[in-house]
């Protein structure tokens, strides 16, 4: 490798998030962020544990601080825990000393059960954040598959594009949860709201499992490293804070 790809591909290990391995396994990480949630993340965890399969659990700290049990009902079923935060609030909005107080404060409250991996709320992070997680050893994942769970109430629409669009090495977005429930749809169209019921995201979950299990292999986001050369991108939002 030259020094130029050398260079490229330092600074993309620093500031890149993952969104996907490039592998000829036919592996798959189901990741689900938002929770816990009593009613709905037993749910999930039934349907992954009736397919065989693992997953990755982005947690809100606050929720998970009062549903310890879920957590280690997740560790025990062999799925990653990574942190999404203490309430969930977009980090380009906040100032520095709050995003790495964010992160651990989750921590804290998942110990001894998190990993070093880490989402940010909606997926948004500035170079700066991006930096602050890397200098805090934890891998920022992303995704390369969104299931589009918190704004489409048609679990049919949203099991044909997922089974149209995934592929091996894929990261794929689900909410197990929204933590914020009744307010617009982040990130979307305005004209859509929030989608709080999670029955045609857990309906879409179990198409996926029942169509592609036997064919694919759903693996935690650590086991999806160790499968394939990781891709990363990335991936920002221009800072809405000068902290």
């Amino acid at each position: 490798m030259n020094p130029q790809s050398l260079l490229s591909a330092a600074v993309r290990k620093v500031l890149g998030s993952l969104t996907h391995v490039v592998t000829t396994d036919a592996v798959l990480s189901l990741t689900f962020d938002d929770g816990p949630d009593a009613e709905n993340t037993p749910k999930v965890l039934a349907l992954l544990e009736k397919y065989e399969a693992r997953g990755t659990f982005f947690v809100v700290g606050k929720s998970a601080a009062g549903h310890l049990d879920l957590v280690r009902r997740m560790v025990a079923g062999g799925h990653a825990i990574g942190i999404h935060s203490w309430d969930h609030r977009a980090f380009p909005g906040l100032p520095s000393r709050e995003r790495r107080r964010q992160i651990r404060e989750c921590e804290r409250a998942l110990q001894p059960y998190v990993g070093h991996l880490f989402r940010p709320p909606y997926g948004e992070q500035t170079v700066m954040s991006r930096l602050e997680a890397f200098m805090m050893g934890y891998e920022v994942v992303g995704w390369n598959l969104n299931s589009g769970d918190w704004f489409e109430p048609q679990s049919s629409v949203m099991g044909k594009y997922l089974l149209e669009m995934v592929s091996p090495g894929g990261i794929v977005l689900f909410h197990d949860t929204l933590y914020d429930k009744g307010v617009p749809a982040h990130g979307v169209d305005p004209e859509h709201t929030a989608w709080p019921d999670r029955q045609a995201m857990l309906d879409a979950l179990e198409t996926v499992l029942d169509r592609l299990s036997g064919s694919y292999r759903f693996v935690t986001v650590p086991e999806l490293l160790q499968a394939g050369r990781p891709r990363r991108s990335f991936w920002f939002k221009p800072s809405l804070t000068t902290a």
